[in-house]
Order: structure tokens, then sequence, then C-alpha cells
């Protein structure tokens, strides 16, 4: 019985749905900065991947290769990106905030994140294309719930007067 469950549940892994639900769960950990659990996602989804697609040791080699080649660029724009956010959001900063931010973004202090980068490039990449939209969406829904809230509160605030 429980070979029947894990060979159900090892055909089941390696089906598409698996492989894309994995993806779509590494841009929402990359989003929300898991990038631990983004990195494992993706480690996930190469392991899947390579069972479901049947690729060769040798087929894999040179594909790492350029993986981390197209991540090693994909880090260094992302981070110039990263870096202009963050001098943009220190300007009006004061002195202490300002030293605090510049610390925080020192390429050594910044390690893990650089590496999580080359790393799960795809991942990031897509949340750096969609983040933006994702943001604006969360912010307009943001905006327009707290209008209908403020609206419901102050119906009821005035029935109390």
């Amino acid at each position: 019985m429980i070979e029947a469950i894990g060979l159900f549940l090892g055909a089941w892994l390696l089906t598409w749905p698996v492989i894309i639900a994995l993806v779509i769960l590494g841009i929402v950990f990359e989003h929300n900065g898991a990038r631990g659990w983004a990195v494992f996602t993706a480690l996930i989804s190469m392991l899947v991947a390579y069972f479901f697609f049947n690729v060769s040791l040798a087929a894999i080699a040179v594909g790492s290769v350029a993986y981390i080649v197209v991540g090693l660029i994909w880090s260094f724009w992302r981070y110039k990106r990263h870096a202009e956010k963050v001098v943009e959001q220190n300007r009006e900063s004061n002195i202490y905030y300002k030293e605090r931010a510049l610390a925080a973004l020192h390429p050594k202090a910044m390690l893990g994140t650089i590496t999580a980068w080359i790393l799960i490039w795809p991942f990031s990449m897509v949340e750096n294309i969609v983040g933006d939209i994702i943001t604006t969406i969360q912010l307009l829904v943001t905006k327009f719930f707290r209008g209908v809230y403020h609206k419901v509160y102050d119906s009821a605030v005035t029935a109390l007067k």
C-alpha cells in the first residue's frame, strides 16, 4: 500500500501543473523577500524538471554553466537597480538613516541576496518585471478598500453619536 501511494505521489509530482505551481511559488517567495525559500523552490523545480524531461547529466552541466553566466549578468543589473532604489528612498533621510542604508547596501552585506539573484534569476526576473504590476495592483486595492472601510466606519460611528 505504501509503495502504491509513493508511486502515485511520484508520478503526480512529475507533471506540468506541479512544475508550473513550483515556479509560481518561487516567484511569490522572491516577491516577498523569502529568498531562501525561493532558492529551495528553484532546486525542487529543477529536480522535478530533470526527472520529467529525462535530461542527460552532460546537458545539465552545460546548461548549468550557461544558467550561472546569465544569473551573474542578471545580478549585476538587479543590484544596480536595487542600489538606485535605495539611494532614491534615502535621499531625504537624515545622516543616521543614510549611513545605515549605505552600510546595508554594500555588496558584502548583500552577499546572500546577490547569491540568490544569481541562483534564482528566472524567478527574480519575472518578479522584477511583474512585481511592479503586483505592487501597483496592491496599492490600488488597498486605497479602494480603505475608502470602503472608512465609509463603513463613518456610518457606524455616526449611529453612535
